[in-house]
């Protein structure tokens, strides 16, 4: 006895529910992340305000006059939508444009903590953020943590 295919009749808003179910539950558990920046770095702490400002393309350099270098992961990582969603209040693929031009901020895109930590542990000016169990683990005398944004 042959059956009628039931391809294509599976409810899209039941996947839709199901993905937006676990990107919450994702976020909802996300472990710390730390905000880092370069050991040379003047500054003792950052504020989350600061540093969304900095993300934000709205302050372009340190207290010191250096030029800040804003590192970031890419797009699908769980740390920037944690990041993004946490401290700027916006999704990943939100562009952020330097005040009164068309100009967006530019960031260094990495794709890992470790790559993360590398690049701030060895350009004076940079800030990333990375999850806080990953610098703990690799104990980089390079870098500093500046900011940690605690899970809710």
């Amino acid at each position: 006895m042959n059956r009628p295919s039931r391809t294509g009749t599976r409810p899209q808003p039941a996947l839709a529910m199901t993905l937006a179910l676990w990107l919450y539950t994702a976020l909802a558990h996300a472990e710390p992340l730390a905000v880092i920046a370069n050991k040379n770095n003047p500054n003792a702490s950052l504020s989350t305000t600061t540093v969304a400002s900095m993300y934000r393309g709205e302050t372009l350099h340190w207290p010191g006059g250096d030029r800040i270098k804003l590192v970031n992961r890419e797009i699908s990582a769980e740390e920037r939508k944690t990041f993004y969603l946490r401290v700027l209040n916006a999704k990943p693929e939100q562009v952020f444009y330097r005040q009164g031009t068309p100009v967006p901020v530019q960031s260094v895109i990495e794709r890992s903590d470790e790559a993360v930590v590398r690049f701030v542990g060895v350009i004076e000016g940079a800030i990333g953020y990375v999850n806080l169990s990953a610098v703990k683990a690799m104990k980089d005398s390079q870098i500093k943590i500046m900011l940690i944004i605690e899970s809710r």
